[in-house]
């Protein structure tokens, strides 16, 4: 069979290209190794947060009817197996998608061939553009023993609560899994080689630990860890036991079956590419989790994917990284986008000095604006239970180019947490007269 366009991988990446191209009439082909979504819907963000959603239910909600002056009880259920109904339907739906845009799907391993082809379970597929989106696997650590633990993609798809957890990996996924079983009823020790969430901000660290502690996670920094074995992990600290270990210590690209007949630039962190997403071999474009850059996360791949499909339809766009928000999704909340350091001064506001927060009972977290010499806004950071939603705001003012003068000038809706964003903007200008001074300095 020859299509215009054959895209491997079907996963946030993936299902988007494939989409943009139908849509627009170019005859494409979508292999699919396992189940529509990729790590985003089948062992990553959807059965994750469902579980953090889970444990946040499970945490805090007695304890929000309380201050709302109800009485509340939670008692567990089969929320596995609304777990795996979940991720089901949204794979399936994934799959549905990209059939309705117009495009054939093949399920099954893709082995790249010589001159334009790509055969799966024997059947070849030619084209006329590759797109790669195979995503990424979990990077076990090389420590003896290894094997007896199971990676971050297979803890979040357990089938019950494990008595004890072991977490190896202080990164995001690192410390959500250790939280979400936790407050789940496990006994969680959280390993990590030097810090937890070494790379973000000292106030973002020290809100999750303070959180980690609250809901007794024992977190154990600077751990060289020497040895896996049965349901203990030596390290230079002590052995630490759990009925379940988990390593949470980075990912891999996936690079397909004959990747090097397309004579790739790639490098161990994936396929280089232009903001374009265009490879080094002009037939080929490569988009998500296989690529080479920092920001390996599903909306940043599904951007990627609309870029590199109207690309291929002769456009000129490019993917603006510095915009992109990442989100913890532990409790609070962790909203973080741009690049601090392209910031020359930085303001702060408390969300307990917000009605709304006052009104809901989460009175935890702040919003951080950071502006460059311009007065332009090139960083946020949000700490909150919704900051997923309340970061995307401040994304907006990046990609528009927003000054600070803008957003504090602008009205957000009163009351609503969000507000935090335009009271950080006036913090700037000693307009942030909802909280009293001497909280400033907090």
């Amino acid at each position: 069979m020859r299509y215009d366009a054959v895209v491997i991988g079907g996963g946030s990446a993936g299902y988007v290209v494939a989409s943009v191209l139908a849509r627009n009439g170019i005859r494409t082909a979508v292999v699919e190794k396992k189940a529509f979504g990729g790590v985003c819907v089948n062992s990553g963000c959807i059965p994750s947060i469902f579980l953090s959603d889970i444990s946040f239910l499970s945490s805090r909600l007695q304890e929000i009817g309380y201050y709302k002056g109800l009485n509340v009880s939670v008692s567990p259920g089969e929320f596995f197996k609304k777990r795996d109904e979940v991720v089901q339907y949204l794979s399936e739906a994934g799959r549905k998608l990209v059939e309705d845009a117009g495009a054939e799907v093949y399920m099954g391993e893709a082995i790249i061939e010589d001159k334009g082809k790509v055969s799966v379970d024997g059947k070849t597929l030619e084209y006329d553009k590759l797109f790669l989106a195979t995503g990424s696997v979990p990077l076990p650590p090389k420590y003896p023993g290894i094997d007896r633990a199971i990676s971050e993609d297979e803890a979040v798809n357990l089938r019950s609560v494990p008595s004890s957890m072991v977490v190896i990996g202080g990164g995001f996924a690192g410390v959500e899994i250790a939280q979400i079983y936790a407050r789940l009823g496990a006994k969680v020790s959280l390993l990590t080689r030097s810090r937890i969430l070494k790379e973000y901000a000292e106030d973002v660290r020290s809100v999750i630990a303070e959180a980690l502690d609250w809901d007794g996670v024992e977190v154990r920094e600077n751990v060289e860890v020497r040895e896996v074995k049965d349901e203990r992990v030596v390290t230079n600290k002590g052995i630490f036991e759990g009925e379940v270990v988990v390593y949470a210590t980075g990912r891999s690209p996936a690079f397909p079956k004959g990747m090097e007949r397309l004579e790739l630039i790639s490098s161990e962190n994936g396929i280089c590419v232009n903001r374009r997403m265009e490879t080094s071999n002009p037939k080929v474009y490569a988009v998500g989790d296989v690529v080479n850059k920092r920001k390996k996360v599903a909306h940043t791949a599904m951007l990627e994917g609309i870029v590199a499909g109207l690309n291929a339809l002769g456009a000129r766009e490019e993917v603006d990284y510095l915009h992109v928000p990442q989100v913890i999704y532990t409790d609070p909340q962790v909203g973080i986008v741009g690049d601090f350091n392209l910031a020359v001064k930085t303001e702060k506001f408390p969300l307990s000095a917000t009605s709304r927060a006052t009104v809901s009972g989460f009175r935890e977290g702040y919003v951080k604006l950071g502006v460059d010499e311009n007065g332009k806004v090139v960083y946020g950071e949000v700490v909150s239970n919704v900051a997923e939603e309340i970061v995307n705001a401040i994304s907006l003012a990046i990609r528009t180019g927003m000054t600070v003068k803008d957003l504090a000038m602008t009205a957000f809706v009163h009351p609503s947490l969000s507000e935090a964003i335009v009271n950080a903007a006036r913090s700037f200008y000693n307009l942030d007269v909802d909280r009293f001074r001497r909280m400033k300095n907090d």
